[in-house]
């Protein structure tokens, strides 16, 4: 069980602010996903996005093949998302159409909140990975690990080796584009190893500064990453990466496949860059992947390496074929060639294997509200109490594929509500030690 800030006092008038956004509207259509996609914008999702069947264990989606009208006034197959009431039913569909029966029954995912700030442009996402890469690489930084919540913390004028490591002061990625831009990345690539020689074509600044490069991880700057961080870096170690005669090996920066340990730590990202006070789903999950294209190759990043297709349940009928009833009817993966969005492609979250007590078992000094604008310490307040009364006791066994993910993230999100309304800010003694009495 591990231990986050010390000291601690009565307080009096103590507030917290959030800022939330509000986010826009997006699409239950969904797109193509083939290969390659040359453009690097986020932003061409439209429409609403509401709740659909998906395989419980998978998440992938459950497309009915249905004889529907086209656009072109002809008929043909199409393969249309199921709709989910708030019971989780099937809604159905209207006749020779993808569109529900049922309209005003669906459920549309529209709690994204901060998430919506995927949709800006890849690169600007780039630039807030390279910031926390720069971050990384600054040498007053001796020690890379997590905290309560499992989101990147960095440990400054560091002695000890780890697990004994003291450091006289911490900084969390808090930042909500940071923590959007760490998920996009290890989704993608299942590290953090980036190519030195990997240009910048977005730098600005003075031209006679000739090329500049995009900042990447240091043979040196592996040994800062602890224990529980180790896993965002390559499987390839930087004896390998980095050989005697200075050359990077190309294939440390490929993507690779996740580990569960990527797939925890993901979620955690996620849920830094959430509402603190919102929701993680299935739904979600599926469409902030396909928002930030973790499954397409575009101009500036590659794919995710494993991948599912959809499912396509096909019960017969069109063209005076009568329909089979649901039990009597065939769901298997979607073969190459269909049109969207049975071309869509899903990560596979197989690897996961989630247990709470594995990440977030730990004792904090919190601030306990007194009322009147009284304030108290108080001390070893555990971290999964407060997760088992919000998000359910821990399961006796660990949740795996894409239900520990989101079990992860879920976990994850109750965590950073938590520290942001109860934990002592770190640097809240300098504040009232340097502030003089009235």
């Amino acid at each position: 069980m591990g231990r986050m800030n010390t000291k601690g006092r009565q307080l009096r008038n103590l507030g917290l602010a959030v800022l939330l956004i509000t986010a826009p509207a997006l699409a239950l259509a969904q797109h193509g996903g083939g290969g390659d996609d040359g453009g690097s914008g986020t932003g061409d999702v439209f429409g609403d996005l509401v709740h659909i069947k998906r395989d419980t264990t998978t998440g992938q989606p459950i497309l009915q093949k249905r004889w529907i009208e086209m656009k072109s006034d002809t008929f043909g197959w199409g393969y249309c998302p199921i709709p989910l009431n708030g019971a989780g039913e099937e809604i159905g569909f209207a006749d020779l159409s993808c569109d529900p029966a049922d309209p005003l029954a669906v459920v549309e995912v529209n709690y994204f909140g901060r998430l919506s700030g995927g949709r800006t442009k890849e690169r600007n996402s780039r630039m807030h990975f390279d910031e926390v890469i720069s971050t990384i690489k600054d040498p007053a930084v001796g020690t890379v690990s997590q905290d309560a919540v499992g989101r990147l913390q960095f440990g400054y004028d560091c002695t000890g080796n780890d697990p004994q490591v003291q450091c006289a002061s911490w900084k969390v990625i808090d930042s909500p584009m940071e923590n959007l831009a760490l998920y996009a990345r290890l989704m993608r690539y299942g590290h953090l190893q980036t190519d030195p020689a990997e240009v910048d074509a977005f730098a600005h600044g003075d031209p006679a500064a000739g090329t500049q490069y995009h900042p990447a991880l240091a043979a040196g700057d592996y040994d800062k990453f602890d224990k529980s961080t180790r896993h965002l870096l390559p499987v390839i170690n930087s004896l390998r990466c980095f050989p005697a005669d200075g050359i990077f090996e190309a294939a440390c920066a490929a993507g690779q496949k996740l580990s569960s340990s990527d797939f925890v730590r993901a979620g955690s990202f996620l849920a830094g860059a959430a509402d603190k006070t919102g929701v993680i789903t299935v739904d979600l999950v599926q469409y902030m992947n396909r928002i930030l294209k973790i499954t397409l190759r575009t101009e500036l990043s590659t794919a995710n390496v494993n991948t599912l297709p959809a499912l396509i349940r096909d019960c017969g009928g069109g063209d005076g074929v009568p329909y089979l009833e649901i039990e009597q009817c065939t769901t298997l993966p979607a073969t190459d060639g269909l049109p969207a969005p049975a071309n869509e492609r899903f990560v596979n979250f197989f690897a996961t294997n989630y247990v709470r007590n594995q990440w977030h078992d730990y004792l904090l000094e919190v601030l306990k509200p007194l009322g009147g604008g009284m304030w108290q310490e108080v001390d070893d307040v555990r971290l999964m109490d407060w997760l088992s009364d919000q998000n359910g006791p821990q399961p006796l066994e660990s949740v795996r594929n894409v239900g520990g993910f989101v079990a992860a993230a879920s976990d994850g999100l109750r965590s950073v509500e938590f520290v942001h309304n109860y934990e002592i800010p770190a640097d809240l003694w300098d504040f009232v030690l340097d502030t003089p009495s009235p």
